[in-house]
């Protein structure tokens, strides 16, 4: 079973205080979040001695669930199927794993939890005794998951009335709980990298004047690409100011996609070299910026191989089409950097777990599930089709103020617990295989696995059976192996020096 260390209870005891005693209070959690930091990110397992190797497993009925198991050790090499890892074949380096603080997310966890319980969830869900997430995104404005089921942006305005100055602009509605959560994740780990990506301009700037793309109506209006680029820019500055910082964006959510939830269409190339960039650039703030956000693959190609190049780091990619495709993106420009910033459990061909090992095996350096917390019900949400079914990495009651881990989280932490920032992945045999392109999505049946070299030295294999069977396998390094046998849709991590 998981339990929380010592260092994890001062650090529930410490926020929770923090809350009452103002800012002396929250300078000694910050210090105490960032002493727990300084840890190796597994330290509440403990490292492997020399020559063994920690194991620790998930099962898929959560008996085991991210628990350490009696360690095994390297020795002579059998005459079993073998997974090869080899440190001398590397490939990208990994920022972090999370999910997005929704409005929905932010709403449950700061104000349908208790202070104590508030804390202990963010130090489950951020903290290096917990799972480490260290990669959030987070919509700018709503999404389609919204506490009031209502959407809205930061410069709203009634039908036919238009803002072009922006003297409107106001954070105001993310004040009562969505700077609180934030910050209150950023006390807990302050190496948290946070992705904004708007679903949708403020109505006035599109042609159908609401949040909405039905129909594919909602065009972002030409003459207001310069107001939507500094829409963004005092979007980021206002952020910065809150104490939340911007590291990434993107300029629309999941292109072409007509839908009753906040949705857009643009000229994304057009506004990102013309208006976006040198926006950013007039007002000094240089957040990553990243091209599609979505599945279009041929979008996304054009965009890594064409003009826009130059002004946006790479692609977001979105699980939904299948994960290979980003590894054709890569090929392409080698140098262009992918992330997979949504992909929602329960709605996904993926499991968690298999999400995490074929995004990052296809050159992924982040992983991003989508809602970070949902009540039992799959929401709150704006009650129109969209994601009808999704699971969060946590379950927050609003009648029992409780909070639930779920299998996403523990399938979710097997690699952020592990895998540090500024791992690379490293060479290991694949026995399975991502499903073409032109047909199904999802992984071959059997084992699956990726491998890791952490800056600290230590070799990390997270491996996932997505079989009805049990596997046994050898893992192979520098001459050597070891064996073991996972049981069937369980997840397991092998972390040795």
């Amino acid at each position: 079973m998981y339990t929380h260390d010592a260092s994890d209870a001062q650090l529930v005891v410490a926020i929770a205080a923090g809350e009452k005693e103002g800012a002396d209070m929250r300078q000694r959690v910050t210090a105490v979040a960032i002493a727990l930091l300084l840890l190796p990110i597994s330290a509440a397992a403990g490292k492997p001695p020399p020559g063994a190797v920690a194991v620790t497993l998930t099962t898929q009925n959560l008996h085991w669930r991210l628990s350490p198991m009696p360690p095994v050790r390297f020795g002579p090499l059998r005459r079993i199927r073998t997974i090869a890892v080899r440190d001398t074949s590397r490939y990208q380096r990994i920022w972090g794993f999370g999910a997005a603080m929704t409005d929905t997310s932010a709403w449950l966890l700061y104000d349908e939890l208790r202070p104590a319980r508030r804390a202990r969830a963010m130090a489950e869900l951020f903290a290096g005794s917990g799972i480490g997430l260290r990669y959030l995104s987070l919509p700018v404005g709503a999404s389609d998951f919204t506490a009031t089921g209502v959407p809205y942006t930061y410069d709203d305005m009634p039908a036919g009335q238009t803002d072009p100055t922006l003297s409107r602009f106001s954070v105001a509605h993310d004040r009562r709980y969505i700077f609180p959560a934030l910050r209150q994740a950023l006390v807990v780990n302050p190496a948290i990298l946070i992705l904004a990506r708007p679903w949708s301009a403020p109505g006035w700037m599109k042609a159908n004047d609401a949040l909405d793309d039905v129909d594919f109506a909602g065009q972002l209006l030409s003459g207001d690409y310069g107001a939507f680029a500094h829409y963004l820019v005092d979007f980021v500055e206002a952020f910065t100011r809150a104490g939340v910082p911007i590291a990434a964006l993107t300029p629309e959510n999941e292109a072409h996609t007509s839908s009753l939830y906040p949705g857009m269409d643009l000229d994304e190339d057009t506004f990102l070299l013309r208006y976006l960039a040198p926006a950013l650039r007039a007002a000094r703030i240089h957040p990553r910026v990243y091209g599609l956000d979505g599945s279009g693959f041929e979008a996304g190609l054009n965009m890594i191989t064409g003009p826009v190049r130059s002004v946006i780091a790479g692609v977001a990619w979105h699980c939904y089409q299948g994960l290979q495709q980003m590894s054709v993106l890569h090929d392409a420009s080698p140098t262009a950097s992918l992330v997979m910033d949504e992909c929602s459990p329960r709605v996904a061909y993926y499991p968690t777990a298999e999400t995490v090992i074929a995004s990052l095996r296809n050159y992924a350096q982040a992983v991003d599930l989508w809602n970070l917390a949902l009540d039992p019900a799959g929401g709150p949400k704006q009650p129109v089709p969209g994601c009808d079914n999704c699971q969060a990495v946590v379950t927050i009651d609003e009648r029992t103020h409780r909070a639930r881990l779920t299998l996403d989280y523990y399938q979710l932490g097997q690699a952020s617990k592990f895998v540090q920032r500024g791992a690379i992945r490293i060479y290991s045999d694949r026995w399975v295989s991502d499903f073409p392109a032109s047909g199904s999505i999802g992984v071959t049946e059997g084992l699956d696995n990726v491998a890791v070299r952490n800056p600290d030295g230590t070799r990390v294999l997270v491996a996932y059976n997505n079989s009805a069977a049990p596997v046994r396998f050898q893992v192979a390094w520098h001459r050597r192996g070891f064996a073991y046998r996972l049981a069937p849709h369980a997840t397991a991590t092998f972390e040795w020096n």
